[in-house]
This record gives structure tokens, C-alpha cells and sequence, in this order.
């Protein structure tokens, strides 16, 4: 049996909990704040990147797509009720980027079109 059991065989179990917690809560705000910073610096740096290096019509398109994948999570995984006015907002979602897709598609079929003179 290690040493400090025999030390800690004195004091109750919440005593030694508690020890415990207010000892380690310094060096788990710290990870939190480290591992928020990398949660939120990471998406930031990978946003930047296409943005610089790609259209900006494809990066507001991966715009339109995030709260669509927040909706289907939150609904089929994880069984979020939801009301009438979510499913409204779903759908003026999949209209905007319906009607997104059909201007780009459009326009790419122009720019493809041989010029008439």
C-alpha cells in the first residue's frame, strides 16, 4: 500500500476530494483555455486560408452548409425537438442554396459557352 494512504487514513474521503479539485483547477482552466484558443484558432486559420486561396462564392456556399449540419445533428443525432419555425428556417436554408447553386451552375455553363460574334 503507497505511503500517503496511511497519511490520508486520517481525513475523510470529501476532505481528499475536495484537496483534490481546488489543487488541480488551476492546470484544468489552463488546458480549457489552451484547447479553446485551439478549437477557435484552427477553424479561423483553415477559413482564412480558403478565402484566399479559392472563390468567395465556394467559401459563402461552406457558410450556407454549417447550420445545415448544426440542424441535422441537433434533430437525427442527437433528438432535439424542434418547432415549426425551425423547420421554416431549414428550408429557406435549402431554398438559398438552391438558388446559390443555380446562378453558379449557370454561370459556369455561360463562361463555358463559345462567344457568338
Amino acid at each position: 500500500m503507497p505511503l500517503y494512504w496511511r497519511a490520508l487514513s486520517s481525513m475523510n474521503a470529501i476532505s481528499v476530494l475536495a484537496y483534490r479539485l481546488v489543487a488541480t483547477l488551476a492546470a484544468m482552466v489552463a488546458l480549457l483555455v489552451a484547447f479553446s484558443v485551439l478549437a477557435t484558432a484552427i477553424p479561423l486559420a483553415m477559413f482564412s486560408y480558403g478565402v484566399q486561396h479559392s472563390h468567395y462564392l465556394t467559401v459563402s456556399f461552406i457558410q450556407y452548409l454549417n447550420p445545415l449540419i448544426q440542424f441535422c445533428v441537433a434533430v437525427l443525432l442527437l433528438h432535439e425537438p424542434m418547432r415549426a419555425q425551425g423547420y421554416a428556417a431549414f428550408m429557406v436554408i435549402w431554398v438559398a442554396i438552391a438558388v446559390y447553386s443555380f446562378g453558379a451552375i449557370r454561370a459556369y455553363w455561360e463562361r463555358l459557352k463559345p462567344h457568338a460574334r
